[in-house]
């Protein structure tokens, strides 16, 4: 029996050598690189390969293997040469990725081109058999066929995307700017979870201050998302803690929560402020998306948090997953969304019905709450804020709404309408430290 190697020399080298003139097309500026391409080439190839092991006497599981074979004998050097396409300048439209490493390159070549090798393949070996072999044949290869297409679009596709929200792939990020570049003294500390972790931060002392604030980052991010809004407040005497949630920037963790486990670590860090630095002033939560919600968990649990302030929540997981599948993945919520939750519970040993800061929200009473939110947010919608709003208990409650603001963008979009709002929700508490006579917001304005 010709050996799968043997099988695949032909194909891999037309495939490389087709590759490498399309390389070079693109590398010297010529149109005709539109037109010589090696992704036209792949049909063509599944087809050739399953009427030569069907020639062969190879079953379903031969061929697929054969296929998937020449799939990553062809990525890996199309990854290599995208790579030099990118680092040179070379590559254009093929041969380059964007930004990010890891969406822009790895999972295209890595994960997506195997799987729709296996799709494609899947779909012709039957149609192709029962032509060459009979009914038997490409019955049983329709079977086989289903069960793994099935398999990949209901199991595998849902597990995918479960991954990436959960942030089991990939890297992570680290802290961009530090408050040394504000001229802040601040302390590298380690809190520790009631769950075990060790949660990497910042303490920013202020002897003039009284009160801590403590910044919640978002999603995928890390602790230095919020130094600007931490610099400021320093300047009107607030002592400031920031720090890494878990499976993020350099804390503890492999996966993330969406709040679930994350609202320990606030928990740490104010067990921090009041056990370790014993303070005695108000302490304020301030968060961003993921780290919004998460102070309001935190708050609707630990009586000792005196106000929040929260910009872009979501208002459940559950909604948000089920948003997310059409805005971000073109996928409909059904049957989707209720597979990827019940993956995602599986894995991190949740219930994802229990994230619904509704339900947190209404339970912080008499506490005052400050919701911050963009009309042009896509991401997570200004409806949210309106429904929060609607939730939380009492007249403590005030919101910030920008029109035009995205996700995460409300800060550096309308800076002086934000702290104009910070300032007179905390003074319209009693919680204002005075802002001293000489204040700047960042190196920036000096």
């Amino acid at each position: 029996m010709t050996s799968r190697l043997n099988i695949i020399r032909l194909p891999v080298l037309i495939t490389l050598a087709l590759a490498a003139v399309q390389f070079i097309l693109e590398a010297t500026g010529l149109t005709a690189s539109t037109l010589v391409n090696i992704s036209w080439l792949i049909p063509i190839i599944a087809i050739w390969l399953t009427m030569t092991c069907l020639r062969n006497d190879m079953g379903y599981g031969g061929f697929i293997n054969s296929f998937l074979l020449y799939t990553v004998a062809v990525r890996l050097p199309v990854i290599l040469l995208t790579v030099i396409g990118k680092t040179t300048g070379l590559g254009e439209a093929y041969f380059t990725y964007g930004r990010n490493l890891l969406f822009g390159l790895v999972l295209p070549h890595v994960i997506l081109w195997p799987v729709a090798s296996l799709i494609l393949g899947t779909l012709l070996w039957p149609v192709i058999a029962l032509t060459m072999k009979g009914r038997q044949v490409s019955y049983r290869g329709a079977v086989s066929g289903v069960v793994v297409i099935l398999l990949l679009i209901f199991v595998g596709l849902p597990y995918v995307i479960s991954t990436l929200y959960t942030g089991g792939i990939g890297g992570r990020r680290s802290a961009h700017k530090t408050p040394d570049e504000y001229q802040i003294a601040y302390e590298d500390i380690t809190l520790t979870t009631s769950d075990g972790l060790k949660i990497q931060g910042w303490y920013l002392p202020n002897e003039t201050g009284r009160g801590t604030i403590i910044y919640c980052h978002g999603l995928f991010n890390q602790r230095s998302e919020m130094i600007d809004q931490a610099a400021f407040m320093h300047e009107q005497g607030y002592r400031g803690l920031l720090f890494d949630f878990r499976r993020h920037g350099k804390s503890d963790g492999d996966l993330t929560s969406f709040g679930y486990y994350e609202r320990r670590d606030v928990e740490a860090a104010l067990r921090y402020a009041i056990d370790e630095r014993d303070e005695t002033g108000p302490i304020i939560l301030w968060g961003i998306s993921m780290g919004a919600a998460n102070t309001l968990l935190a708050a609707a649990e630990q009586p000792e948090v005196d106000a929040v302030i929260a910009e872009s929540s979501f208002y459940s997981v559950s909604e948000t997953l089920a948003q997310d599948l059409g805005r971000m993945f073109r996928l409909p919520q059904f049957p989707f969304a209720d597979i990827i939750e019940l993956i995602t519970e599986i894995r991190l040993g949740i219930d994802i019905g229990d994230l619904h800061i509704g339900r947190a929200a209404a339970k912080i009473h008499n506490r005052p709450i400050l919701l911050v939110g963009g009309t042009a947010d896509t991401r997570m919608p200004i409806r949210n804020n309106e429904r929060l709003y609607a939730d939380i208990q009492g007249p403590m409650k005030d919101q910030l709404i920008v029109e035009g603001a995205t996700h995460g963008d409300i800060w550096e979009m309308a800076t002086e309408a934000y702290i104009k709002k910070v300032i007179s929700f905390l003074k319209q508490h009693n919680l204002l430290i005075p802002i001293p006579t000489e204040a700047s917001i960042s190196p920036a304005d000096e």
